[in-house]
């Protein structure tokens, strides 16, 4: 696989057809979608070990699912590689309320080292949009930085950490989940 730097445009037009295609599939299916992608810091989002922990982030959001005897209700599931990052989607139907799947999501990127690069959103329709349930809507505490233990939005913001040192992290954490190129 061909790595490559992406630009500012590929990401906002990225950014646009996700939404877009969150759309197509609540209206398809209705009820509670999620959508997966990584946080990944700098210009390369598509590497194979980014696509290999996209894999595994999904099949434990899964295996979450089936935990709590919910995984029947998962109406569609995929994984897609545009150049900007991979990208999974779930889709749940009206047979979760948007709040146990938002609680199931919080959980996975939670539980461990590797789950703090996921960002599990959970979506409805609201007023003919995807709609986004927050965790703070459900008492949960914002995303804390991968390098400080802060707020991640804060020290995203700022510029507050090094890219080099971010993504050092990230490799440290991608080799302790045994994930690999």
């Amino acid at each position: 696989m061909k790595e490559r730097e992406v630009t500012l445009r590929e990401l906002l037009d990225s950014r646009e057809a996700r939404v877009s295609y969150q759309q197509k599939l609540l209206e398809q299916y209705g009820g509670v979608l999620v959508s997966v992608t990584l946080n990944i810091p700098g210009p390369v989002k598509d590497r194979e070990i980014y696509r290999n922990a996209m894999k595994i982030g999904m099949k434990r959001l899964c295996e979450k699912l089936a935990e709590a005897n919910m995984s029947r209700y998962i109406l569609y599931s995929e994984i897609r590689y545009p150049v900007t990052g991979p990208e999974g989607y779930l889709a749940a139907g009206d047979h979760i309320t948007a709040e146990q799947m938002k609680r199931m999501t919080m959980e996975t990127e939670e539980e461990t080292s590797l789950g703090r690069l996921f960002d599990m959103d959970v979506l409805t329709m609201s007023e003919g949009r995807p709609e986004s349930v927050s965790r703070r809507s459900l008492g949960g505490r914002p995303r804390k930085c991968l390098l400080c233990g802060d707020d991640a939005k804060v020290c995203a913001r700022s510029r507050k950490h090094e890219m080099s040192d971010l993504l050092a992290e990230i490799r440290r954490i991608l080799s302790d989940a045994g994930i690999q190129e």
